[in-house]
Formats: C-alpha cells, structure tokens, sequence
C-alpha cells in the first residue's frame, strides 16, 4: 500500500535547513579543532558531517565563511558559560579548577563543542593575517576566557595556591603556552594528559 506523506510547509522546511546547516557547523567545529585551520578542506568537514560536497556549498560559499559562521553559531550557543557554572559548582579550590579547565581544553567529545572551540580560538590567535571580522571574534572570545580565569588566579594567590605576582600577567603566561602548544601538536596532550598536565601548572603552582 502507498502511503502519501503530506509535503511539508514552510516552517517546517525552514527547520529542516537549519537542523542541516547546524549538523555540518558542528562538524566543521570537530575538523577545525582536530586538523587546524590551513590542513582542514571541505571535504573533510562534508565526510564528518555524513553529507555531500556539493551540500555543504548548498550553505556555505568557503572555508573561511564555514569557519566564521561556525564559531559564531558555537560561541552563541553559550556553551562556555555552563563549563564555568560547573566549575563553580564544584567547589573545588582554585588551582584544582584551573586543572579540570586545562583538562577540558585538551579534551575532545563528539557531544560537547566548547573545547573544540578553545582549540579553534587558541590556534586562531596565534595566526597572523585574519579578516577583521575572524580577528574580532578571537578577541571577543579571547576576553571571555580572560575574564572567567581572572578570579580563580586571584583566588588561588589569596590562598597561597598560586604563586604571587601580577595576576594578569601570570593568566597571559598560562593562555600563551595553551595557545603554543594547540598550534604546535595537540595530540601530543592525549597520552597521560592528567600527568602531563601536573606538570604545566607546576608553573603556576606554589606548593
């Protein structure tokens, strides 16, 4: 027996294309974390996202408009505030925290795309010669991470966690070496990360 499905109308197209568009923004968040950005092709992004070639070009006109439009699309998500709200909630000390963040930072999940966007902009802020447009973004992002892991530098001094010293000079330290190390070789942090990681704030630490 054939069935006749109704076609559909046109909110419901439009949910459709947005549900597509999200799925290969999401996709392309995973390749730019995992390749960089110059190694990264459409090709890859349109193999991660399960679509054809030719469908992501049905959305996107470049690379760099699936990049631009992705890390908007992510950043709006607010997904980053909920990995501060979590930390906090912990209450865990400081330097802990800090340690579960960098942690997160060298972190990938097929669900969560908030450290694939750290990735992203920790790769991006090393790279000279971004479209105004790329540069405003990095450093939009790059002030929300500033201004989340101020308090728990400043805390963890006040507790003898930390070492003591200008707090925002020692935050810039921490960020440029996380910024170094995802443009150099990732990877290299999945193997004994925690272990790893012990050591990286042994910099920072004052105990």
């Amino acid at each position: 027996m054939k069935i006749n499905m109704a076609p559909l109308n046109n909110e419901q197209i439009e949910q459709k294309k947005n549900e597509r568009k999200a799925q290969i923004m999401r996709a392309a968040i995973k390749v730019f974390a995992d390749n960089g950005i110059k190694l990264t092709k459409i090709s890859m992004i349109a193999k991660e996202a399960k679509v054809s070639h030719g469908l992501v070009y049905h959305y996107f006109n470049s690379k760099d408009e699936i990049l631009s439009e992705s890390l908007e699309w992510a950043i709006e998500e607010k997904k980053a505030d909920q990995v501060f709200h979590d930390l906090k909630e912990s209450q865990n000390s400081p330097l802990e925290q800090i340690k579960q963040f960098t942690q997160f930072a060298f972190t990938e999940s097929d669900t969560e795309i908030t450290s694939s966007v750290f990735r992203i902009m920790q790769n991006l802020s090393s790279s000279n010669g971004l479209p105004d447009h790329l540069k405003d973004l990095v450093e939009k992002a790059g002030q929300f991470y500033i201004e989340s892991l101020y308090p728990l530098f400043y805390e963890g001094q006040k507790t003898g966690e930390i070492i003591q010293g200008d707090t925002e000079e020692l935050l810039g330290v921490y960020l440029t070496i996380l910024s170094s190390i995802m443009a150099d070789d990732p990877s290299f942090w999945k193997e004994h990360m925690e272990w790893k990681v012990e050591i990286l704030l042994r910099m920072i630490s004052a105990r």
